[in-house]
């Protein structure tokens, strides 16, 4: 069995040489965990809960009575499209997926806050709810909190080359 210790981002063979490794190092505290492990599972966790009920929730609307809000219904798809996205984005490692869960959790967070201030400015175009609806309120707040709370994981996880 090989043994290997990670430095500056690269992985190092005991007595080898190095060579490209996945987790990075944060001086003087060890191997930092990877993005898509410990509090990012729940992040993951979290996204994907999203991702399953939204595009239910849209799935449903739009089946059953698409004519009654059209707009509400087509935002509540377009919202489990950006979930589904981010949940598989964060679940990978790649400076590739690190990019593509970013732009998916601004645009997140462009949708909640644009739905939630259009909910309140137009409510006739809302007769029905979407998950972004006045910024999330009828699934307590999460929906606005949780763009943030990516970001924020995205930003400790930032890939050196991105």
């Amino acid at each position: 069995m090989v043994r290997q210790r990670f430095v500056s981002g690269r992985s190092e063979r005991a007595g080898g040489s190095p060579s490209e490794g996945s987790a990075a190092v944060d001086p003087g505290f060890g191997e930092k965990t990877p993005r898509n492990r410990g509090v990012g599972m729940l992040i993951i966790t979290a996204y994907g809960v999203f991702a399953i009920s939204s595009f239910a929730r849209a799935l449903y609307q739009i089946s059953t009575n698409f004519e009654a809000s059209p707009v509400a219904y087509s935002l509540s798809a377009f919202a489990a499209a950006v979930y589904i996205l981010a949940t598989y984005a964060l679940a990978h490692t790649s400076v590739l997926w690190w990019k593509v869960a970013l732009a998916a959790v601004l645009v997140e967070l462009i949708g909640v806050i644009g739905v939630g201030l259009w909910t309140v400015l137009e409510p006739e175009l809302f007769n029905r709810s979407t998950v972004w609806s006045h910024f999330g309120a009828g699934y307590g707040y999460i929906p606005l909190i949780l763009p943030f709370v990516g970001l924020l994981w995205l930003m400790i996880h930032r890939p050196r080359s991105a």
